[in-house]
């Protein structure tokens, strides 16, 4: 009779997520302004209180979206990304 060996699956790691926002809004008038605002608490908040993901930043510019030169906020997230320290990204 042979041996039969029962190896039993390991779990998958659960690896918490490094996320991150990205905000932006094109001018400096009150709606615009009150809408950043919102966005960034939000996101913060959203990030903080989800359990399998970890605050890796929120990210912000005030410019034209038409435009990527000028965003510093976005460049910077994005070489943050780049070098493995954000997993995922949420933006509006």
């Amino acid at each position: 009779m042979k041996n039969v060996r029962i190896i039993p699956v390991l779990p998958k790691e659960n690896k918490k997520l490094k996320v991150a926002a990205y905000c932006r809004v094109s001018t400096f008038g009150p709606a615009q302004l009150r809408s950043f605002e919102m966005q960034i608490k939000t996101y913060a908040k959203m990030i903080r209180s989800h359990p399998d993901w970890i605050y890796a930043g929120v990210f912000y510019d005030i410019e034209s979206g038409l435009l990527r030169s000028g965003r510093t906020g976005l460049n910077k997230m994005l070489k943050k990304a780049a070098k493995g320290r954000i997993d995922y990204i949420i933006t509006k």
